[in-house]
């Protein structure tokens, strides 16, 4: 999935990919890994004349007037393409003059591609001050598109701090050197007392704002190329075949797929969110800690990114892929040389954590239009009467308004739109009104409204909504877990009803449970996924026992289910028999979009993992670690927020989803992995009164989280088959 979430965004992006297909296909690319590249590159004039240069820019300097997360998007469709020659390096620089004045009459060149600008990130120029002006001696090395560039926007330090100054090519000396990436070329800048006027020295534009645009802008067009590594990869799984499959039908190389592209979505959000940051900077009109933070997650996850998926993308195309001839080739060299333009790889993580630990991490909301405050109005007006109730009314009040869930049709729920549930949970959030918790049933009632009888809706969905009905999953057995279908418990029908046998295993809350939603088979003959009903059992039922399962933990979250002989009546049948496959469908799917979307009681949550780094003493390396993981924590929350805004836009919200819950949970992992090893030999110690005991528990506690709602390698499988359509294991 593209940065671009919002119509006109997609519609931008798809005029640059268009654009980017016709003027830089295979074989351009590959001519120029051997020849110089014509300054101006061949296609400049048509990105001209399409805006491209200036659509970051002021209309008053003749650019498009649109922000930086235009740009970033304009950039992540260049790096899709590898585009050869100085469009992303001449963007940046443009950007910097942009951020210190938009009015700036530099930028008309800019936007209109008379002009081509460099920038650099690191130098060792200096300045002093000379009557009117200042004298700059020093060297920048790389510098990309030094060589086509007529402008160089350059770091100086000037009285003990660093300003960015704007510095013309004929005012120094340009040595070219070999890149990496021919498709980049890189010069040396030398100045040997260069005077400049002070009007050069972008004296508005502060280093961590500088710094913000050069890696947010540079993470965009890496996630481009992660984006066509990981594309390219899945698509030749599907035709290269081993063995008489495809290769794609091989669970390691889908795995390695579904890493890719979770990878790839993981650095996506974030370079999305830090381009909105900068944006809502610019808006604002005041500074703030919250672009810094969301720059450097994406400067910690973009580089690596790129680097994995160009890396993997060999790997799946194996020796083919490791031949000049092959487009991997240009691409992985592109990889190697926008990481190394983020320059010390440590700096992100270690940003992340001074951010987060100081002034807090950027919070992560949803903006809506103002158009929705007639709604937001009336919304609140109806929360502060709830809350003005008594507490024993405000309950039933809550649940027969429709409140507890308010996505689903009336009268169960509200029929409330996505933005009405998102203004409804903020509402609920800012009024302190609590709502009942559905746990596990929350995953059951849509059922239950979907495929119910009348009488089944009424007999349970009003006291579960009350949060007076609790409800356990029926689902998993010792030989069916991951492989739901597999089910052996037996249902055989007998007058009035059905009488099941079975066991059921890992069902959470099962001891504490009324009723369970059963799925049992119903016709031994029909293929695995059909001849499955689905039933309502109540747990009192002679013949249900219920053993606490005792896990790892010591704790009994988990149960085994006996059913012996069970007698349920047909009224408690869900859905029509022998299709029970399609209830539980809708029950299963509500259930990974709940776990995607929430951090688990149970496991060290981002804000807990800050906290705790917040109050210790941590070397660079743990700091580095950590710093890793409160960006894939940050960005696996972005995952969630980019989808519910998908939704919003009518999109399809399942596969932010779907990696969210994949990624999120194994984060959760690493906070107590961190958190544990840094008590050295204390970590023995079990103690709950003790913080090392606290971090056990949790560390103890997290296996479970890639096991159950699909284990990791089951959602990898999903994420590979549905999201880059890779052939099913036969």
């Amino acid at each position: 999935m593209p940065i671009a979430i919002l119509s006109e965004h997609t519609d931008l992006a798809e005029s640059v990919r268009s654009f980017v297909k016709r003027v830089a296909p295979s074989e351009v690319l590959h001519e120029a890994l051997e020849n110089p590249i014509p300054n101006p590159p061949t296609y400049w004039k048509g990105a001209s004349e399409q805006g491209l240069q200036g659509v970051h820019l002021s209309e008053d300097v003749g650019g498009q007037g649109f922000g930086i997360l235009e740009l970033a998007i304009v950039l992540a469709e260049f790096g899709y393409g590898a585009v050869p020659g100085p469009f992303v390096p001449s963007a940046i620089a443009s950007a910097l003059i942009s951020a210190n004045d938009p009015a700036d009459k530099r930028l008309e060149g800019l936007a209109s591609g008379e002009v081509i600008a460099a920038y650099a990130l690191h130098s060792t120029l200096t300045a002093t001050k000379q009557g009117g002006g200042l004298v700059i001696r020093g060297e920048v090395r790389a510098v990309p598109a030094a060589e086509q560039a007529s402008v160089l926007v350059l770091p100086v330090a000037i009285d003990g701090g660093e300003e960015w100054v704007v510095l013309d090519a004929d005012q120094v000396e340009i040595e070219a050197v070999a890149s990496v990436d021919p498709l980049r070329p890189v010069a040396h800048v030398r100045a040997n007392a260069v005077e400049v006027a002070d009007d050069r020295v972008l004296s508005n534009l502060s280093r961590p704002l500088a710094r913000a645009l050069i890696t947010t802008l540079l993470s965009a067009e890496a996630i481009g190329v992660a984006r066509w590594a990981t594309d390219t990869a899945a698509e030749y799984a599907k035709i290269r075949e081993q063995f008489g499959r495809p290769i794609g039908q091989f669970q390691a190389i889908k795995h390695k797929c579904a890493n890719m592209i979770a990878e790839t979505e993981r650095a996506t959000a974030a370079v999305w969110d830090a381009a909105r940051a900068i944006d809502e900077l610019a808006e604002k009109g005041a500074e703030g800690s919250a672009f810094e933070f969301a720059a450097a997650v994406a400067g910690t996850l973009a580089p690596a990114a790129t680097l994995h998926t160009t890396q993997d993308c060999i790997q799946v195309h194996g020796g083919i892929g490791f031949t000049w001839e092959h487009d991997t080739n240009v691409y992985y060299r592109r990889a190697i040389v926008l990481a190394a333009s983020f320059g010390r790889a440590a700096d992100y993580p270690q940003r992340v954590v001074d951010v987060a630990t100081s002034t807090g991490m950027r919070p992560i909301e949803v903006d809506l239009d103002s158009d929705t405050q007639k709604l937001r109005e009336e919304i609140r007006a109806e929360v502060a009467a709830l809350k003005a109730m008594p507490s024993e009314d405000r309950t039933t009040a809550i649940a027969e308004g429709g409140w507890v869930q308010p996505h689903l049709p009336k009268p169960w729920g509200r029929s409330a739109s996505p933005i009405e549930q998102i203004i409804t949970a903020q509402e609920f959030s800012t009024g302190r009104v609590k709502r009942p918790q559905m746990g596990i049933a929350a995953w059951i009632i849509p059922s239950i409204v979907a495929f119910g009888t009348n009488d089944q809706q009424q007999r349970f969905l009003p006291p579960t909504f009350r949060g007076e009905m609790i409800w356990c999953q029926l689902f998993s057995e010792p030989g069916a877990g991951s492989d739901l279908a597999s089910l052996t418990t037996k249902a055989t029908k007998v007058d009035g009803g059905w009488r099941i046998t079975g066991q059921k295993i890992w069902t959470t809350g099962a001891q504490y449970s009324e009723w369970g939603a059963l799925l049992a088979r119903t016709d031994p003959s029909a293929p695995k996924h059909q001849g499955i009903t689905y039933f309502l059992l109540d747990m009192k039922s002679e013949g249900v026992e219920v053993k606490p399962l005792r896990e790892l933990t010591g704790n009994a979250m988990f149960n085994t289910v006996f059913i012996d002989d069970v007698f349920v009546p047909d009224e408690l049948v869900l859905g029509e028999v022998n299709r029970g496959w399609e209830v539980s469908r809708n029950t299963l799917t509500n259930e990974r979009v709940s776990i995607g979307g929430s951090e688990p009681p149970f496991l060290a949550s981002l804000d807990q993992f800050v906290a705790f780094l917040a109050e210790g003493h941590f070397d660079q390396i743990e700091q580095h670690e950590a710093g890793r993981l409160i960006a894939e924590g940050h960005a696996a929350k972005l995952l969630n927020m980019r989808s519910t805004l998908l939704t919003l836009a009518g999109g399809d919200p399942m596969p932010a989803a779907a990696i969210s819950k994949l990624l999120s949970m194994k984060t959760g992992q690493g906070y107590a992995e961190f958190g544990v090893s840094s008590f050295g030999t204390d970590a023995v110690i079990g103690d709950q009164g003790e913080a090392s005991g606290k971090w056990a528990e949790y560390l103890l506690a997290g296996r479970a989280t890639t096991i159950y709602g699909g284990t990791s390698e089951v959602q990898l499988n999903i994420i590979a088959e549905r999201l880059l359509g890779l052939p099913r294991d036969p």
